[in-house]
């Protein structure tokens, strides 16, 4: 290094080669010692230096190590306790990423089971048909098994009071697809399964056999009343995994009970019902989704060019339409795929949270190298060779890792086991149970190298081969003056990162806001919810739905406290709902793939009321709106404007594939948001649900009181028309709406801590770098008070130098923050990732933070007493 420096070389030209030259030759030295030990036998004593072994040498620099840190216990503890919070919000974050994103699903074979779905311009993931299934299960060169399934609530009766459970609809290839097997008895066929042959059977789930039955083995064969129909019990689920362990409990397999497919409320039977159900099927040995996916196109191509469809007469709503067609995924993308952008920025914000830390204990760990350049000098004029002194400090960085590891993977567990805090959303599904295994025990480990690489790094470079002439020639405070620069540029990152961190937290945060402050179009305050589903063998007909809605309404409305109430098929936000084609009267029949969509609810008289939802031309239902009547409906503002632009829409017609005969429009209405506060309006259509009176349905009820506390007295209303009758998903219409912000906020609340955690260490690191450079500079300053220079101007020069570096690294931040903005854009919501408000305010947070930072030490350091400071030298 003398001689290039002599030779003329940049700092580059002098670094770059040494550090080269240390990686290569302290592995190929350790290397060597080991191979001839092998060579030697294990009594043989390898001299590589002198008299002593490689594992004195490393046994000494480990004690050495240990004997600075009991020297200097504040250093340690602030190094290890910066790093393991680093570590341990990463391995925590590693731990969620890898349980839901890296992990296959824990089925046998999992990495063949694939999610079959139908796709048109309306849905792009749509449900199969019968028709369909039956089709694909043919394909045995492409599917080694098909399965037809779909989860959904079910009344269980002949109890002391009526139960919901969520049972799964299931074809018996269901169990085959996913490699499930009974614990006790055994599951039902797919003839037992088929319209046709279908049997009156069960397979119930291990934790429903514990909790109804009491594990009791004569289970098998008892009888549940499951939608007024008697089944028998043949068999017990076993599950084939820890579900708390797997993404959404399992997705497949996470239902009270399995059901035949043939049980399936439909009115004129699943053959006939269009696409109703999901599809999951195991591919082949070898054979590839894009191959299933191209051999469902033909499938669907064969349906069409066979002209199956559905006659009038059938009932059935499945036609063979060219526009639609069928796919396959993997099933862990269905299972996991929309939570992908959610974890990956959190996971990026962490790893940003981690570099901080980094680069703080390498701030700390320079200095001190710095401050012991004199020892290290010594050491090599009494011939300690550049290897041995790189190694050192590759020993103490290692070391201080390690530990930090340690320490920040309990950091990570007690951060995991306080997640459930946090309220993660239903749509990014965590796992209750996160156990620690090897590939977070490897990435813990990963990410200790990688610690110590970047830690060490720069000290290792600073110091490794000092000038010694110029170290033992120089003054200590002016040796030690020497590494500004790196520590400097070190700031400057630090800041840099945390900026950008801020930047895109203030971002979510405004998501959030915007979110909770988007107009809804109703009123969500003082409104109770609740759900049903009524049997269809007990409520066979239109008619006899119908005089139960009309009854149940009648009672709820003398409920004390309750104000409206009305039924609505789905409660907005509640996840349910639906769309329907429609083709205006007079107009062209477009193609069915490419006919408008409009969002399609079923309710009662005095919904607009209850939900407070302006009607701004026509009228409301009436109960004279039933199956006796010309079908009438109520359309929302978009659709009128859509489909009857610069018209008076009232008394005009239109017309669905899924109703007889015309609709005549009786009423405009407001637009409302039926999902989500963040979609876009849509058409939305109201039908009148005495007309067309479905099994599930919802009601909303307003009242004078707090929502929740009228329960008791709606639940007897009901069991006052059919005491078998349960009742689910019971909740203040303002809860359900706050559920659907629970990814912004989990989001924004994750962010904002890792932005909170960022900015303290950012402070931390600079006024460490702030306060380090004033002590080593207290020479010099007190001889510049002693000469006349007045307080104030060290403390601008001082403060000055902060702000300076302040301002490269919020330039530098905001760049990044913009970046990092635009891999967020897809959980943004009204606010774009250039938003002047956030990065300013990004930019102002970091420079107060760094403004009080860099003050303090300034201040002392303009205090200084020039006789104590020139008695220091």
């Amino acid at each position: 290094m003398d001689a290039r420096r002599t030779a003329g070389a940049s700092r580059a030209g002098v670094w770059i080669p040494a550090m080269v030259d240390t990686i290569r030759n302290a592995p190929a030295e350790w290397l060597r010692a080991a191979i001839e030990a092998t060579a030697r036998g294990p009594r043989q004593t390898i001299q590589i230096s002198g008299e002593r072994t490689m594992k004195d040498k490393l046994l000494q620099d480990i004690r050495y190590a240990l004997r600075l840190w009991r020297r200097k216990p504040g250093f340690a503890f602030v190094a290890i306790a910066t790093l393991a919070l680093g570590i341990g919000a990463n391995t925590a974050m590693f731990s969620i990423v890898n349980a839901v994103l890296l992990r296959p699903l824990p089925f046998r074979d999992a990495d063949r089971i694939v999610s079959v779905w139908g796709r048109t311009n309306a849905f792009p993931r749509g449900l199969l048909s019968y028709a369909e299934y039956e089709e694909i299960r043919k394909q045995t060169g492409t599917f080694a098994s098909t399965a037809f399934w779909l989860p959904q609530s079910v009344n269980i009766t002949g109890t002391d009071e009526p139960q919901r459970l969520v049972g799964t609809f299931a074809t018996g290839s269901f169990f085959e697809v996913l490699g499930l097997r009974a614990e006790r008895g055994r599951l039902f066929t797919e003839e037992e399964s088929a319209p046709g042959t279908g049997k009156p059977v069960a397979v119930i789930s291990r934790n429903t056999w514990k909790r109804r039955f009491n594990s009791d083995p004569s289970a098998i064969g008892a009888t549940l009343t499951v939608n007024g129909t008697p089944l028998t019990v043949v068999g017990v689920l076993e599950p084939p995994f820890n579900q708390d362990a797997a993404p959404n409990d399992g997705y497949f397999i996470s239902a009270d009970l399995f059901i035949p497919v043939a049980q399936f409320p439909v009115p004129k039977g699943l053959a006939a019902a269009g696409p109703v159900m999901l599809g999951v099927a195991k591919l082949a040995p070898g054979v590839a989704v894009a191959r299933a996916t191209s051999d469902l196109d033909v499938i669907h191509k064969r349906l069409v060019a066979s002209g199956v469809q559905s006659s009038a007469a059938s009932g059935s709503s499945f036609t063979a339409q060219s526009g639609r067609s069928l796919f396959a995924e993997p099933a862990q993308e269905s299972v996991v795929g929309t939570s992908r952008p959610a974890l990956m920025l959190l996971f990026a914000a962490v790893g940003v949270v981690l570099l901080i830390a980094c680069v703080n204990v390498s701030q700390l760990l320079l200095a001190r190298a710095v401050d012991r350049e004199r020892e290290i000098a010594l050491r090599a004029a009494l011939g300690a060779s550049r290897t041995a002194v790189a190694r050192q400090l590759t020993i103490e960085a290692l070391l201080l890792a390690v530990v930090s590891s340690i320490v920040g993977l309990a950091v990570g567990r007690l951060a995991l086991a306080s997640l459930a805090w946090l309220r993660p959303p239903a749509n990014v599904p965590i796992p209750t149970d996160l156990p620690l295994d090897w590939p977070v025990l490897l990435f813990n480990g990963a990410v200790a190298i990688a610690v110590a690489m970047i830690c060490g790094l720069a000290p290792a470079l600073r110091t490794a081969r000092p000038d010694i002439s110029r170290v033992l020639q120089a003054g200590f405070r002016r040796a030690s003056g020497a590494g500004r620069r790196t520590r400097d540029i070190l700031a400057v990152v630090e800041m840099a990162m945390s900026v950008a961190l801020v930047a895109v937290s203030a971002l979510l945060i405004q998501s959030l806001l915007a979110v909770q402050q988007a107009p809804l179009g109703f009123d969500s305050s003082n409104v109770f919810t609740l759900q049903f589903r009524l049997p269809q063998s007990k409520y066979p007909t239109p008619d006899d739905i119908a005089r139960f809605f009309k009854r149940t309404i009648e009672n709820v409305r003398a409920v004390p406290g309750v104000q409206s109430a009305a039924l609505v098929r789905a409660v907005p936000f509640s996840g349910n709902g639906g769309t329907i084609a429609y083709t205006v009267e007079g107009q062209p029949q477009p193609d069915p793939t490419s006919a408008p969509q409009a969002l399609f609810h079923l309710v009662t008289p005095d919904y607009f009321k209850t939900m407070r939802i302006p009607i701004l031309k026509g009228r409301d239902f009436t109960d004279r709106d039933d199956t006796q009547t010309p079908l009438v409906a109520v359309i929302n503002d978009t659709f009128a404007r859509r489909a009857f632009p610069g018209e008076d829409p009232i008394g005009k017609r239109f017309t669905t594939p899924q109703t007889q005969g015309p609709i005549t429009v009786i009423g405009v209405v407001g637009d409302a948001k039926h999902y989500t506060a963040t979609e876009p309006a849509r058409a939305q259509l109201y039908a009148a649900h005495y007309q067309v009176p479905l099994i599930f349905s919802s009601l909303v009820a307003r009242t004078t009181v707090e929502p929740m506390s009228v329960t008791d007295g709606i639940r007897k209303a009901i069991w006052a028309v059919d005491k078998d009758q349960p009742v689910w998903s019971i909740y203040s219409l303002e809860t359900t709406v706050e559920r659907t912000a629970g990814q912004s906020r989990f989001l924004a609340l994750l962010l904002g801590i890792f932005a909170a955690t960022a900015l303290l260490l950012a402070g931390v690191g600079i006024y460490g770098v702030t306060s380090y450079g004033v002590s080593q500079r207290t020479h010099e300053i007190g001889i510049r008070l002693a000469l006349g220079a007045s307080g104030e101007r060290v403390l601008r020069e001082i403060v000055g130098r902060g702000v300076r570096l302040t301002i490269v690294a919020v330039a530098i931040g905001l760049t990044a923050a913009v970046l990092m903005g635009r891999l967020a854009t897809a959980v943004l919501f009204g606010v774009k990732p250039t938003d002047p408000g956030a990065l300013v305010g990004a930019a102002v947070v970091l420079g107060l933070v760094s403004l009080a930072a860099t003050y303090l030490p300034a201040r002392r350091a303009a205090r200084v007493n020039p006789v104590v400071a020139l008695a220091e030298e």
